[in-house]
């Protein structure tokens, strides 16, 4: 006796239809569900995009430290200019710190390192200034001397005071102590310098070039002691 029918499934009407039409069922959700969250996703980076495009608002700060805030919609075009124009001056305290640089790169006369502490200091002036000092440290051969004389130098900055701002240059005044001596023969007499330095300083666009966005476009100093004392000299080294 045979336990077994014999009878083939009918595909047409058998289980097997209904089981396909369940995955292909599934398959068609999932399709959905893809897309839908496609087009959830394109919508939040459009959303974040328009957000991080949109101007933000303007928080007034006064002298005595009281803060105001402002929102852009009702700001006049004359303040946004203003904080625009403001975005690009550099600090107070940027402006020491590039002039501490430039300084101590323009007075350091170390024969050994004279080339490449001359050549940074003319990257920091504007061109004018650049291609005079430049010219005129060649015709009088200024880095060779420095390099045969073999001296050595220390420049301490005692002060640097922004005297004057304009919305595109800067006044600024340092006072330095620059001590010279031997390289390599100690028992020559060092020779000490003190120095107040007037500079003018250009704002120019922020650049890889120009981080600070300061460049020298002048700057001159008046030797606070021995024989040269009282003229004022413009300096290339």
């Amino acid at each position: 006796m045979s336990f077994f029918s014999s009878r083939k499934i009918d595909g047409r009407n058998g289980a097997l239809p209904a089981i396909w039409s369940a995955f292909a069922q599934q398959a068609a959700w999932k399709d959905w569900v893809m897309a839908a969250l496609l087009i959830l996703n394109a919508l939040t980076i459009l959303v974040s995009a328009r957000l991080a495009a949109r101007d933000p608002d303007v928080v007034i700060v006064s002298p005595d430290g009281k803060s105001t805030y402002l929102p852009r919609s009702v700001a006049s075009a004359a303040l946004l200019d203003f904080i625009a124009d403001q975005k690009q001056q550099p600090s107070d305290v940027t402006v020491v710190h590039f002039t501490k640089d430039f300084v101590r790169l323009a007075l350091s006369a170390n024969s050994t390192t004279i080339d490449a502490t001359w050549a940074e200091a003319l990257a920091m002036m504007g061109e004018k200034l650049r291609v005079r000092l430049s010219e005129e440290s060649e015709a009088k051969r200024l880095l060779v001397s420095i390099r045969v004389l073999r001296v050595k130098s220390t420049v301490s900055i005692d002060d640097i005071v922004l005297t004057e701002r304009t919305k595109d240059l800067l006044q600024v005044k340092a006072t330095v102590h620059r001590t010279k001596s031997g390289l390599l023969d100690e028992s020559r007499a060092a020779v000490e310098e003190h120095l107040e330095i007037d500079l003018v300083e250009r704002i120019v666009p922020r650049t890889v070039l120009r981080p600070d966005g300061i460049e020298v476009v002048d700057w001159r100093f008046v030797p606070q002691s021995g024989p040269s004392a009282g003229a004022s000299v413009t300096h290339a080294h």
